[in-house]
């Protein structure tokens, strides 16, 4: 993970202070320190990107959310506001608006230093907490339910809709359209988003594509999402997965691919390669940027 300035917004030594030494347990994550100690100094400033900590007396008398809502659409950057309130209320209200999270005054050194040396400015502890198991019995009367009356035909012209028959990769529409939603949700609760892709050069016969093809779902999860995009590109999107997990699958399935000693229509060996990409990053704008992250040089997303 490339090491990020973090910029903190206080002219409270004591906050200032524990703000630095926060970075210094999450040296590795934090690239450099930047104090601003007014909004004069700010304005100043020009953008500003990275990590950012706010004071709620640097804003003062304005509220520090509204202030937020509009820094976060000029400057690319995680922001983490900090609250000398309730801290539950604080922090679902600091999402609302786009920040990573609300910390409580005094400043926490350690919990600050994890949020700072995440990726996605949360910290590495976190996990989703686990749903609840379902009731089988009752949910196969809901869906029964549900179902009475409607046509037999209804799921596989909903399939053909959203998937590919031969290959069994989603259609660049669906997926497209997967992959918005995937990447708001990303970016709204910090929760990690892979994309990989594998490109060849060369042209190739359908029967190669239908290998290619499996040996990427083969790897897959039932929550991951693959299709085929270009000529010559498939991509898979996979739902919290960090840059480690998503370089690992990415590595799994080139290997995989090459391991098949696959040919043109030239006769000659298929040349392979991957990249990836992983969200919330504070560089990528939107889920199209996303995207050209991990397509070759010069492709579109709807060729």
């Amino acid at each position: 993970m490339p090491a990020r300035t973090l910029t903190i917004l206080s002219a409270d030594d004591s906050v200032v202070s524990a703000c630095q030494t926060a970075a210094s347990l999450a040296s590795a994550a934090v690239a450099g320190v930047k104090v601003l100690r007014n909004r004069e100094e700010l304005a100043a400033a020009g953008t500003i990107d990275g990590l950012v900590v706010v004071d709620p007396a640097f804003m003062a008398p304005l509220s520090v959310q509204e202030w937020a809502l509009g820094f976060l659409r000029e400057h690319r950057v995680l922001l983490f506001l900090l609250t000398t309130g309730d801290v539950t209320d604080a922090d679902g209200l600091a999402r609302f608006v786009g920040a990573q999270g609300a910390l409580a005054i005094p400043v926490n050194v350690a919990s600050l230093g994890g949020y700072l040396s995440s990726p996605f400015g949360a910290p590495t502890s976190m996990r989703p907490e686990a749903l609840p198991v379902p009731d089988a019995a009752a949910l196969s009367q809901s869906i029964g339910e549900i179902l009475k009356g409607r046509e037999p035909q209804a799921r596989e012209r909903f399939l053909e809709a959203v998937a590919d028959g031969e290959t069994g990769l989603h259609t660049p529409e669906f997926w497209e359209h997967r992959l918005e939603e995937e990447f708001k949700r990303s970016s709204r609760f910090r929760f990690p988003l892979g994309l990989a892709s594998f490109t060849w050069e060369g042209e190739i016969n359908e029967d190669v594509l239908l290998d290619l093809a499996g040996i990427l779902l083969l790897d897959t999860r039932d929550v991951d999402v693959a299709t085929h995009i270009g000529a010559r590109t498939l991509v898979a999107m996979l739902p919290h997965t960090g840059p480690e997990g998503t370089r690992q699958f990415a590595q799994r399935v080139w290997s995989a691919m090459r391991a098949r000693d696959l040919r043109d229509l030239l006769g000659e060996s298929l040349e392979i390669s991957f990249s990836v990409a992983v969200a919330p990053d504070s560089k990528i704008a939107n889920s199209r940027a996303f995207l050209a992250a991990v397509l070759p040089q010069g492709s579109a997303a709807n060729a």
